[in-house]
C-alpha cells in the first residue's frame, strides 16, 4: 500500500498551473525562435523538440523542487527513494516491462488494424472529412527522419532519461497520490492513466499507453518507491527507441 503523501491543495494547484504554463511556454518559444519557413524541415522539427524538452522537463523539475520545499520534504522522502527497497523495486520494474511491453504492442496492433479497417470502410462509403488512418506520433516521425548521431543521442536522452523521470514524478509521484488521498482512488487511478495517454496526442497509442500507465501505478503502489515505475518506463521507452532506430533490420528478421 502506498503511504499517504502530504500534498496540500494550494501548492498542488500552483504546481499543476506551472506545468501547464511550461507546456505552453515551450510551444511559444519554439514558434517565436524558429523561422516560419523552417518549421516543416527536419532541422526545424528537431530544434522545436530541443526547445520543448528544455522548457518542459527543466521547468517541471524546478517546479517539483519548489513543490517539495513547500511541503518540507526532500526528493527521497517525497517519492520513496529508499536504498533498502532499491533492488526489489528495480527487479519488479524489469519484470513488469517484460510483461507490459508485449501486451501494449499487441493492443496497439489491434487498435491500428481497427482504425485501418474503419478508414477503408469510410472510403468505400465515400465519407468525407473523417480520417482514421493510423499515424505515428510527430516525435516518432521526426526520430525516423534523423540521420546524425548527435540528434539520435538527444532523442535517446529525452526518451529514456528525461521523459520517464518527469512523467513519473508528475503523474505517479504527485497527481495520483494527491487525488487518491482526497478520497477518490478510482478517479486517481483511471484519471491519471487517461491524461497520461492523452498527453501523447496519438489515437493509435491511446489505449496501449493508458494500459501502461495502469501498470506503472500498480508498481508504485506495490513498492512505494517511484524508482520502480521510472525504471519500467525507461526500459519501455528504450525498447521502442531501439525498435525505431533498427526498424529496417528488425523487419528483415521478423517480416510479420
Amino acid at each position: 500500500m502506498l503511504p499517504e503523501r502530504p500534498w496540500e491543495t494550494e501548492p498542488l494547484l500552483r504546481y499543476v498551473a506551472g506545468v501547464c504554463f511550461c507546456l505552453s511556454l515551450g510551444a511559444l518559444c519554439g514558434s517565436a525562435l524558429l523561422p516560419r519557413d523552417a518549421a516543416d524541415t527536419l532541422e526545424g522539427k528537431f530544434f522545436f523538440l530541443v526547445i520543448n524538452a528544455i522548457v518542459l522537463h527543466g521547468g517541471v523539475l524546478l517546479l517539483t523542487g519548489k513543490f517539495l520545499r513547500d511541503h518540507g520534504v526532500g526528493w527521497c522522502a517525497g517519492f520513496g527513494w529508499r536504498r533498502e527497497t532499491l533492488l526489489r523495486s528495480l527487479a519488479l520494474g524489469a519484470l513488469a516491462v517484460l510483461l507490459a511491453l508485449p501486451a501494449a504492442l499487441t493492443l496497439q496492433g489491434l487498435v491500428q488494424r481497427g482504425m485501418a479497417a474503419a478508414h477503408e470502410q469510410l472510403v468505400a462509403n465515400d465519407v468525407k472529412g473523417v480520417d482514421l488512418q493510423p499515424e505515428a506520433q510527430q516525435l516518432v516521425r521526426t526520430l525516423q527522419q534523423t540521420e546524425t548521431t548527435e540528434q539520435r543521442a538527444f532523442f535517446a536522452l529525452v526518451a529514456i532519461v528525461l521523459a520517464p523521470l518527469v512523467e513519473e514524478i508528475l503523474f505517479r509521484g504527485i497527481l495520483y497520490p494527491a487525488i487518491k488521498q482526497r478520497g477518490y482512488p478510482r478517479t486517481a487511478l483511471w484519471g491519471t492513466a487517461l491524461v497520461f495517454a492523452l498527453m501523447h496526442a496519438n489515437t493509435a497509442t491511446f489505449l496501449p499507453l493508458a494500459f501502461f500507465a495502469l501498470v506503472l501505478t500498480w508498481l508504485y503502489e506495490r513498492t512505494g518507491n517511484l524508482l520502480a515505475p521510472m525504471f519500467t518506463h525507461s526500459l519501455f521507452n528504450a525498447a521502442n527507441f531501439l525498435a525505431l532506430i533498427y526498424r529496417a533490420e528488425l523487419e528483415k528478421l521478423l517480416p510479420a
